[in-house]
C-alpha cells in the first residue's frame, strides 16, 4: 500500500527529483491546459515556428526532452477533453489513455471485428501485419473514420507486441485490456492518463491537473474516511510518477458537473512543505489569449 502524501514522503519525492514542485494556479480549466502546452513548448525549445514567433519558446534552445517525456495526469477521464483540444490546437502529438477496457471503443471494436472475419487466412501471418491489413480494409470504406481506425490500430498493435504476437494470448487479453496495457513507450507523444492508468509508469516531467477539493480528492457527498484515504494514496502515486519535474495545477473556476464552479484548493496541497514548492499564477497583465498562462513567480 502506498504511503500517505504527508510531509516526509513528499520531501523524499522532491529530493529524488531535480527541481522543486511547482504549484500553478490558473483562472480556468482552459488556462490550466494552456499552461501545460506552454510549459511543454518551453521545455523542448519550441516544436513549431508558431511557438517561436509567438514567444512561447525561445529559438535555438537545445532540447534534451522529447514529447514522450511528458505526462498529464487527472482524476477523471472527462478532464482530458480540454487538454486534448489545447494540445491538438498547438500541434503537439499526444495519446490519451484511460483505465477503461479498450474493447468498447468504437474504432477498436470495428477493427477487431474486421480482424476476426478473415482470421483463418491470417493464422500464419504476423499479428501486427494482420491488424494492419484489417485496418486498411476498413479505411477503404467510404464511411470510415480514419482517425478512429488509426488510433485503434496503434492501441491493438502495442497490445499485440506486449504478448509477443501470440494470437491466442492476444485474443484472451482483449476483453479486459485497458489503455495502460496498450502502452507503447516508444511513441514520441505526450501521455494523457488518469491517475489509475498511470500506475507503474514514470516520466521525466509530470503534470497533475484539477487539484481542487471535490475533484482530487474526488467526492460524492461528504465521502467516507476510507474513500478519502484511497484518494490520498492515488495522489501520492501520481506524484511519484515524476522523475525530474512535477507540476501541480489547479483552476480558480472550472466547468464541473454541468456548471462553472469555484472549488477550493485540494487539501493535499497543505500536506506539502512550503519550502519544497514554487508557486506560479496566471498573469492578468496581458489580455491576449496566448498570455492566459504567463507566469509570475512569487
Amino acid at each position: 500500500i502506498a504511503p500517505a502524501a504527508g510531509e516526509d514522503e513528499t520531501a523524499q519525492v522532491v529530493r529524488d527529483m531535480h527541481e522543486r514542485i511547482n504549484v500553478h494556479v490558473a483562472r480556468s480549466e482552459r488556462a490550466e491546459a494552456e499552461f501545460v502546452v506552454q510549459t511543454i513548448e518551453r521545455s523542448i525549445g519550441g516544436h513549431s515556428f508558431f511557438s517561436i514567433d509567438s514567444g512561447r519558446a525561445a529559438d535555438g534552445t537545445q532540447a534534451s526532452l522529447s514529447f514522450a517525456d511528458f505526462a498529464v495526469l487527472y482524476r477523471t477521464d472527462a478532464q482530458a477533453d480540454v487538454l486534448s483540444e489545447a494540445l491538438g490546437r498547438s500541434g503537439i502529438p499526444f495519446r490519451r489513455h484511460g483505465h477503461e477496457p479498450i474493447a468498447g471503443r468504437p474504432g477498436v471494436a470495428a477493427l477487431l471485428e474486421e480482424w476476426e472475419r478473415p482470421r483463418r487466412m491470417d493464422e500464419d501471418r504476423p499479428l501486427r501485419v494482420a491488424l494492419r491489413d484489417a485496418a486498411d480494409r476498413l479505411l477503404s470504406r467510404q464511411d470510415a473514420d480514419a482517425g478512429e481506425i488509426e488510433a485503434a490500430l496503434l492501441r491493438l498493435s502495442a497490445l499485440a507486441e506486449s504478448y509477443g504476437g501470440d494470437v491466442r494470448r492476444f485474443a484472451e487479453a482483449i476483453p479486459l485490456a485497458s489503455e495502460a496495457d496498450a502502452w507503447d513507450p516508444r511513441a514520441d507523444q505526450v501521455a494523457l492518463l488518469t491517475l489509475h492508468a498511470a500506475k507503474g509508469l514514470e516520466f521525466p516531467v509530470v503534470f497533475i491537473v484539477g487539484l481542487e477539493d471535490g475533484i482530487l480528492p474526488l467526492k460524492w457527498g461528504s465521502g467516507d474516511a476510507a474513500a478519502l484515504e484511497e484518494e490520498r494514496r492515488l495522489f501520492y502515486v501520481g506524484m511519484t510518477r515524476a522523475q525530474d519535474q512535477l507540476h501541480l495545477c489547479r483552476a480558480e473556476r472550472r466547468l464541473w458537473r454541468g456548471a462553472v464552479r469555484a472549488l477550493p484548493p485540494s487539501p493535499y496541497l497543505d500536506d506539502i512543505e512550503a519550502a519544497l514548492l514554487r508557486l506560479s499564477r496566471a498573469s492578468a497583465a496581458r489580455r491576449r489569449p496566448a498570455a492566459e498562462a504567463q507566469l509570475a513567480l512569487f
